[in-house]
């Protein structure tokens, strides 16, 4: 199910009896998302909702779990060194807090361990460990369909932000080492996070090596990025708000203050400089005090 902006990719899976969803969209998105699914029910009334997985926790790909797990009883499954912080909720939320993005407490029966095979449907998929874009993202690749999903460590078009070269100082080694992963594996088709499917897979992959380059040739350019992604994201789901609810997001944001800390910028300049370069990208617009996403 390719989603739009501020929702993540769903991918039902399913064999004669059960369906399995990976990822779950944002929450602000959530009726939509079981709507979705509910027509998909519909279409296939012999399956029952079984496994829900998610290939990382950032909002936009499990900001819906809680509402579908309401909806359908799913039971949940999430990449294993994320376990235990949604089993203790405080410490997943504070993640998200980090990242000034809202997402609902979920629960979780098992984990998804690395190195090891899981079936999705009746497909067996390898789970492959994918930091960068988030410390503790997976993807998952079924050999017999040489089926790739990637969620955010490769797109058509480059890969998701590299939050963790700017919490960890490791984003740039760590997506490098995925490319090389995915280059390795004898893929056909890639299912990615946002976006649609996609086989043209080299050519994917040297534009995302190329965005690498240019990321790590200057990496003030990586946290000015960062920076931008978390600004509009939020942007994008609250519509509108004045400049001085913006600012104070920013200052509550404990990433966005860490990447002005790196940049030797006050948060205050930061702030001005990223509504400066979105606006000039025609992202947002602001007008009489008041900042929108320009969709």
């Amino acid at each position: 199910m390719e989603r739009g902006w501020l929702s993540a990719n769903q991918i039902y899976v399913h064999d004669h009896a059960f369906v399995d969803v990976i990822d779950s969209g944002f929450c602000f998105h959530g009726q939509q998302t079981i709507q979705l699914f509910q027509s998909f029910l519909e279409q296939h009334p012999s399956l029952k909702p079984r496994y829900l997985l998610n290939t990382h926790l950032h909002s936009d790909h499990c900001g819906g779990n809680r509402a579908l797990q309401d909806t359908f009883q799913f039971s949940c499954l999430v990449p294993e060194s994320e376990f235990a912080s949604v089993k203790n909720w405080p410490i997943a939320k504070q993640s998200f807090d980090d990242l000034g993005q809202p997402c609902p407490k979920f629960t979780v029966v098992d984990s998804l361990r690395i190195g090891s095979t899981v079936q999705i449907g009746s497909i067996d998929f390898e789970i492959h460990g994918t930091p960068g874009h988030h410390p503790h993202s997976i993807l998952l690749f079924a050999p017999s369909l040489g089926l790739l999903i990637s969620a955010d460590a490769l797109w058509e078009k480059g890969f998701g932000a590299l939050f963790s070269e700017v919490s960890h100082q490791t984003g740039f080694q760590e997506q490098r080492a995925t490319l090389q992963l995915i280059e390795s594996l004898p893929v056909k088709v890639v299912v990615p996070g946002h976006g649609s499917p996609f086989v043209n897979i080299q050519s994917a992959l040297e534009d995302a090596y190329s965005r690498l380059d240019y990321l790590e040739s200057s990496p003030q350019r990586n946290t000015h990025h960062v920076a931008q992604v978390l600004f509009q994201f939020m942007v994008m789901f609250t519509e509108t708000l004045s400049l001085e609810e913006g600012l104070k997001w920013c200052f509550n944001t404990p990433l966005f203050r860490l990447s002005a800390d790196q940049l030797g910028l006050s948060v205050e300049e930061l702030f001005s400089q990223t509504l400066e370069y979105l606006q000039s990208k025609q992202n947002l617009t602001l007008s009489h005090g008041k900042i929108q996403y320009r969709w």
